[in-house]
């Protein structure tokens, strides 16, 4: 090799840092390009901003102390110090030291002799500079470009010899990654030939326009912040019981298609509890830090898990919304970012005084569908009905011996307690004839939950009668733990498949004064079922340890065979007050309207309100109930950790004040923080110099498979410089100067050649930019895990549009659930809820999908950023044999074989091929696919059982062509963007 082509190691530097977003260098040195990834990288985690571990109290982050301490002499490299131990090969003196494994070269030596030698100038870091919108290059710089994306773009393409963008794609290439991009799904192909003859200029504008209104386009973004707020339905860690979020995901989806201005879809899911006269939405809403884990376990340390919740809480606000990896901070100053050990406290503190403590916290009761709006009559419904529940509580309780219930002959079906364990982890006792006992370690205000069947009931169960039951190893015989044999029953609830489901009435045949069965019933930690008698009570007969029974009347009858059946049992009133030994029965019978009813008209007249009522609002007139975030009334204290070890606060430094990082605020005043709501305005404020960037970054990264910032989880020191660093201020600053409208982002990207170029790479781009960091061409990469499935529902036609609502059970393997704790149950869905989008599938964290983690979902224990991707055998045999994959074949060759004008099989592998891949197969791949169908047909022909395995007892042709869309889905063109 000739010197002239040799690439030394400093020529392979200089072009690193030319892609990584810095220029190749020509006269000065740039620092924050050049200088500050080297120092960043081998001095910083010494000689840094932490002070804990600082070798020789030397501070090379601050030109100030450097200078001070004469390790740099500007302008005089041979006098400095730095440059000495840089070039010492002593051991005892070079630094590096070589323990530390970090040796420069020696052509980045020479280039911080350089640096030192032209002044040793700093500067502060690109990411913490407030965002000021640069100009947009001139028509001079980028010839034939008038999109402003496209005019910085095409200069910084010029500067390396490139000349101008990609050709724009073909149409069908165009609608199908817009089609991709912004909706998560594939167009019909009547929307394709829509497009491809509409002659009009802004065709593609149109489109674009069309694609935003779009009820879907709130699914697919929804889904990529979802995975930022690691959102699943269930709690994590072993038990990892079902939750009910799912109201807080439609919010999202409702705030996105509403173009919800992200300072304000910021605000309400930091604080939206804290807002004045909070909306119930924006409750709803503040659930994004409610998505951390809860440990169901047993010997669980609640306040050892509540510290874990809050430095989830910490460390995911700080990568979401500030790009940084804010936990490197949790036990010591950051080694390389400018945040302190205290710093990390100050932050912890705006989220120390939330009240949830494990599974327990504040709720709010939501309604199906409620986030997307219902018209004003279900509104209007909605309010009387929960008005009319209120009221016919208080009649009851004034007369509660003229509940129906205890005049009604039920007919009572033992349960089948399936598991049976307390909120502490520890497991209740099960006897042979079905009885549930707590022993001594259940804590003193424990929970119980119950899963269960009931073998014999083939009908809709109608109501639970719970047996409190006396046992000679509990006080007093019980039925309760307390020491008189008395417990406090605070709420008794009923959730099937994750969903709760409505108590209209109860009736006890004892209750304790002041302590009635509907008190089990209200949702109020404060009240509660209770067996103590007076002395009334006591001359008429009641006893208190004896056995008592409670009938509980479901407002709907729900058939639970075939589901997950959950009872709930809480005592959170009085310590020690629990439940010691019971049972649960079940009936189906339907209390007659024509039966024994209460004497009192008004009664009467409510309960025939409800009814009407119940039946305008069928599926939504029970709420369900959604965790929230809420602060305590007055705030908890809080103190900087050693080393992050919650058991080690360091109160004699005194209690730390909420607060930011000082290297991240930029205004000259002081802004003063109290609360999270602070927080938050302060995180979408133009002081903050990052959370633009940020999202605008990440924004860019899903139309482009990277962002202008390689590293979108980190805008820190660590992180790459960005690559067109005027651009992505001037997105910052167009975002935030348009309302943060992230429809107006999303608009100006898609709509700009950058976006619209064309996927395939000419042999120039190759050699002049193979990694594409200049932007000359579209990139192609996988869609993500739900999208494999959504195209497919697509394609098939078969796709359930329904938004929001609970999650659902599409078809599984067989064992999911054989290694996890608790055997998860998976009533399959056998209606139209088989095909609803993937992202409403039914979400546990011990034991994901199959499918999504096939193709790389993360399980969402924690925050996710940017999702990986592979390419698996995997995958491979997941789409090509898959239940799912197959039925679905099966449904797009049912499909395109009842449509086709013609029977032709050209002309039906056209149309399914267009289907599948947006285009007409060329000659090649219709002979390929045409061959591939005449000899399964044949296949199947002379192997009837084969064809039967699709579902075909007498057709060869179908099940041939439902071999064929399974080889359409197969192909990576199918799984991919272009």
């Amino acid at each position: 090799m000739s010197p002239a082509t040799h690439w030394t190691p400093r020529v392979c530097f200089a072009l690193w840092i030319a892609f990584a977003g810095g220029s190749l260098r020509s006269g000065e040195i740039d620092f924050n390009h050049d200088v500050r990834p080297l120092l960043s990288n081998h001095c910083f985690s010494c000689h840094g901003v932490d002070d804990s571990n600082r070798a020789a109290e030397l501070r090379l982050d601050s030109r100030e102390e450097a200078i001070a301490r004469k390790a740099i002499i500007p302008g005089d490299p041979a006098n400095s110090e730095i440059i000495a131990r840089l070039r010492s090969s002593d051991p005892d003196v070079q630094m590096p030291p070589p323990s530390a494994n970090k040796p420069l070269t020696a052509e980045q030596i020479q280039l911080l002799e350089d640096w030192v030698r032209e002044g040793a100038e700093y500067q502060q870091h690109w990411a913490f500079r407030r965002i000021e919108r640069p100009l947009v290059p001139g028509a001079d710089e980028a010839p034939g470009t008038d999109h402003p994306i496209d005019r910085f773009v095409v200069r910084r393409l010029r500067s390396k010899g490139i000349p101008q963008l990609s050709p724009e794609s073909p149409k069908a290439t165009l609608i199908r990654r817009a089609y991709q991009d912004l909706l998560g799904l594939l167009p019909t192909v009547s929307e394709v030939d829509e497009f491809i003859e509409d002659s009009r200029k802004d065709s593609y504008e149109h489109l674009v326009e069309r694609l935003l209104s779009s009820p879907h386009y709130g699914e697919r973004w929804g889904r990529h912040w979802l995975d930022q707020a690691r959102y699943a339905d269930s709690n994590g860690y072993t038990i990892d019981g079902p939750r009910i979020m799912w109201p807080y995901r439609d919010w999202v989806i409702h705030a996105l298609n509403q173009d919800l201005p992200f300072d304000q879809f910021t605000i309400a899911q930091l604080a939206g509890d804290l807002l004045p006269n909070a909306t119930k939405a924006q409750k709803v809403a503040s659930a994004f830090h409610r998505n951390t884990m809860i440990n169901q376990e047993g010997g669980v340390k609640p306040d050892q898990y509540r510290h874990e919740a809050i430095i989830d809480r910490v460390n995911t606000t700080g990568a979401v919304w500030l790009g940084l990896t804010i936990g490197c901070a949790q036990c010591h100053t950051h080694k390389f970012d400018p945040i302190t050990n205290t710093e990390y406290y100050r932050l912890y503190s705006f989220f120390n005084s939330a009240t949830d403590a494990n599974n327990t916290g504040a709720t709010v009761a939501v309604f199906e569908q409620e986030m997307f709006g219902w018209p004003p009559s279900f509104d209007n419904a909605a309010k009387e009905l929960a008005v009319l529940r209120a009221e016919l509580k208080n009649l009851q309780a004034e007369s509660p011996d003229q509940s129906p219930l205890a005049t009604l002959n039920w007919e009572w079906k033992p349960s089948n307690i399936v598991t049976a364990v307390a909120e502490s982890g520890t497991l209740l006792t099960v006897d042979e004839v079905g009885s549930v006992f707590a022993g001594d370690g259940v804590t003193p205000s424990d929970a119980y939950r119950l899963e269960f069947t009931v073998p014999e009931a083939k009908s809709p169960v109608s109501a639970l009668r719970l047996r409190v039951l006396t046992d000679s190893r509990l006080p007093n015989r019980g039925p309760g733990r307390a020491g008189n044999g008395n417990f406090v029953l605070t709420e008794f609830t009923l959730e099937v498949d994750g969903q709760s489901i409505a108590i209209a009435d109860a009736w006890a045949d004892h209750s304790q004064p002041d302590y009635p069965i509907l008190n089990a019933t209200d949702g109020d930690a404060k009240t509660g079922w209770a067996i103590n008698v007076n002395a009334a009570q006591a001359r008429a007969g009641a006893v208190m340890n004896a056995n008592h029974e409670a009938v509980f009347l479901l407002a709907s009858p729900v058939q639970l065979n075939g589901r997950q059946c959950v009872i709930r049992m809480r005592h959170d009133l009085n310590k020690q007050y629990l439940v010691g030994r019971f049972a649960i029965d079940a009936s189906t019978i339907l209390p007659s309207k024509d039966g024994p009813e209460s004497s009192s008209s008004n009664l009467v007249a409510v309960r025939a309100r409800i009814e009407e009522l119940e039946a305008l609002l069928p599926g939504k007139g029970s709420p369900v109930s959604q965790m929230i975030m809420a602060d305590a009334a007055e705030p908890v204290p809080t103190y900087r950790l050693e080393r992050g070890d919650f058991l080690s606060p360091l109160k004699e430094e005194g209690a730390l004040t909420p607060g930011v990082p000082q290297a991240l605020q930029t205004s000259v005043s002081t802004m003063a923080f109290e609360n999270r709501l602070d927080l938050a305005r302060w995180i979408v404020s133009r002081d903050n110099p990052l959370t633009a960037r940020v999202i605008v970054n990440r924004v860019w990264t899903k139309y482009f498979g990277r962002g202008l910032v390689e590293t979108e989880n980190d805008f820190g020191y660590q992180g790459a410089s960005p690559t067109h660093p005027e651009l992505l201020d001037w997105l910052a600053a167009e975002f935030m100067e348009n309302g943060w409208s992230l429809k107006h982002l999303h608009r100006l990207i898609v709509t700009s050649m950058t976006y619209r170029q064309s996927s395939n790479i000419s042999p120039d781009l190759q050699k002049a930019d193979p990694g594409n960091h200049l932007l000359g061409r579209q990139s192609r990469f996988r869609v993500d895990a739900e999208i494999v499935r959504d195209q497919a529902l697509a394609a098939a036609g078969v796709l359930n549009p329904q938004l929001g609502g609970p999650g659902v059970y599409p078809p599984q393997p067989e064992g999911v659930y054989d290694f996890t704790q608790n055997r998860k149950n998976w009533p399959t869905e056998t209606g139209s809820g088989r095909f609803r989008r993937t992202m409403y599938t039914m979400f546990y964290r011990s034991a994901p999908y199959p499918l999504l983690t096939t193709f790389d979902a993360p399980d969402f224990s924690t925050v996710c950023t940017a999702r990986v991707r592979s390419n698996t055998p995997l995958q491979s045999l997941t789409v090509a044999n898959d239940e799912v994959f197959v039925e679905v074949a099966r449904k797009l060759a049912e499909r395109v074989l009842d449509t086709a004008t013609s029977k032709k099989p050209d002309d039906i592998l056209e149309v399914m091929f267009q289907r599948c891949l947006t285009r007409k197969p060329s000659p090649a791949e219709k002979d390929a696919l045409i061959a591939f169908f005449h000899r399964e047909t044949e296949r199947f022909e002379s192997s009837p059982d084969s064809a039967k395995d699709f579902g075909y007892e007498n057709s060869a042709e179908s099940a041939a062509w439902t071999s064929v869309a399974r080889v359409l889905f197969n192909t990576d063109e199918f799984v991919t963007r272009n």
